[in-house]
């Protein structure tokens, strides 16, 4: 190894484990940020709730509903909304999604063809640093 090498990996490993060490200080700040907003909207509405709090402060805390469509569940309700006179096509928005599996079974020529459809660029990489096995 390089000595450019050692100096990165060692910074990458300084890093991580500052970003490991402030894990448990997120999860709890999120844990009382949940108990704070229980605590002051029993019953919140969707949306902005706003608390006024002593000398001119407020407690504005924003409730969110996150909404997946069960798509098993979607042909039925479809078939009942269009009977109420509703379009269901116009509640759904599909995204297009790779089903890797599949694409990889093409062959080269194909899969160069299907390629122009694709946006292809490198994800994010995981390192891990393993320790040597311990001898007992």
């Amino acid at each position: 190894m390089t000595e450019e090498q050692i100096k990165l990996l060692e910074e990458w490993r300084l890093a991580k484990a500052e970003a490991d060490a402030v894990k448990p200080i997120i999860a709890k700040e999120q844990e009382l940020r949940k108990q704070v907003f229980a605590a002051f909207y029993p019953a919140p509405k969707e949306g902005t709730n706003t608390i006024d709090l002593a000398e001119g402060w407020k407690l504005k805390g924003v409730y969110k509903l996150d909404r997946k469509i069960d798509e098993a569940a979607l042909p039925a309700v479809t078939e009942q909304l269009r009977e109420m006179g509703v379009n269901a096509d116009t509640l759904v928005k599909w995204t297009p999604n790779l089903k890797t599996a599949v694409y990889k079974e093409l062959t080269a020529e194909q899969r160069a063809v299907f390629d122009q459809a694709l946006i292809i660029k490198p994800g994010l990489p995981t390192i891990e640093l393993v320790a040597p096995p311990t001898k007992e």
